[in-house]
């Protein structure tokens, strides 16, 4: 098994993104080699625990496993992430090995791989970073809504929604028809694709929709969601 060495307080220089998901935990992988594991918030995704490894090629992982997601959405395992410039100079294929060998691990001790596409995705963005937009700017926190949609499958049933004055979002929750609870905000590294574009419309104008409802909550309702959906009691 070649060599690999626990670190500390380092930070990825640009952006980590995942190879792998593992389908053993997290704790049963550090007992098995050494590893102290550390516990720490993940902004809008609660808690987590993980390890920062150096592997035998000098490259850093993180395994990192989330609480909310092992309790309630299925989750097996810690999922590694490396430096979005190594998977973009390597690709998938050379660091899912070095990985999974590093671990004593092989494919099947996993639940999910990174496709290989992932590379170009990697290449774009450590390329053109400067191109894409910033988060909008926002004000404080000024209203709560809570919107009930047309109940469809594919798409979230119900919205809530922390908005500044101009009814911009910063916080939202979206509700799908099998009760799972899904966070976002400017903090997402992928908040482009998971915010609301543009503010968001009035509470009549949203009621004067056929199927939608629509009411101002407080912002205690609005907290007790969010903490819901991050997996506290």
């Amino acid at each position: 098994m070649p060599p690999v060495e626990q670190v500390f307080d380092y930070r990825f220089p640009n952006v980590d993104m995942p190879i792998v998901t593992m389908s053993r935990r997290l704790a049963d992988l550090a007992a098995n080699h050494g590893w102290t594991v550390e516990t720490w918030d993940e902004d809008c995704l609660g808690e987590a625990s993980g390890v920062l490894l150096r592997l035998a090629s000098g490259r850093i992982i993180l395994l990192m496993e989330l609480r909310h997601a092992i309790e309630h959405h299925g989750g097996r395992g810690p999922t590694a992430y490396i430096e979005g410039f190594e998977l973009a100079t390597h690709g998938v294929a050379v660091l899912l090995t070095e990985i999974l060998r590093t671990l004593a691990l092989t494919e099947h001790d996993t639940s999910w791989i990174a496709p290989a596409e992932s590379q170009q995705f990697a290449l774009d963005f450590i390329k053109y970073p400067r191109a894409l937009p910033p988060p909008p700017s926002v004000g404080p926190p000024d209203s709560y809504m809570h919107t009930i949609n047309p109940r469809d499958e594919d798409f979230e049933i119900e919205c809530y929604g922390e908005l500044d004055r101009d009814r911009y979002p910063l916080r939202w929750i979206r509700k799908y028809g099998d009760s799972r609870l899904e966070t976002c905000s400017y903090a997402h590294a992928n908040w482009r694709d998971m915010m609301p574009e543009g503010p968001i419309s009035t509470i009549s104008e949203i009621n004067a929709v056929p199927g939608f409802a629509a009411h101002d909550i407080s912002a205690s309702e609005f907290e007790a969601v969010w903490h819901a959906a991050l997996g506290f009691k």
